[in-house]
């Protein structure tokens, strides 16, 4: 879990690990290895604390990987964006 240290001004926010203990990813790599700190407008972190109670995810680095993935499923696609190359065809040498 990571935890936001609260400035006096409005300005950005500072997440930082909570917990000591390091957990394991799938790929076997501890987390703690590779955390950063991160600074987010207070307003942005109430959106990801918003999506981690909605879809119970357990930290901050979940909810945006969420966003990333979900954007992702609405990008345009590549297929026939070089439309003007001539088709190719096989002619045995490749």
């Amino acid at each position: 879990m990571v935890k936001a240290i609260h400035s006096s001004n409005s300005g950005p926010v500072t997440m930082l690990p909570v917990r000591g203990k390091a957990r394991k990813l799938t790929h076997g790599v501890p987390v703690k290895d590779l955390r950063a700190p991160v600074q987010v407008l207070k307003s942005t972190k109430q959106w990801l604390d918003q999506i981690i109670d909605e879809k119970q995810f357990r930290t901050y680095d979940e909810a945006i990987m969420f966003l990333i993935t979900e954007r992702q499923k609405y990008l345009p696609s590549d297929f026939g964006v070089f439309s003007d190359l001539k088709e190719y065809r096989c002619n045995g040498e490749d």
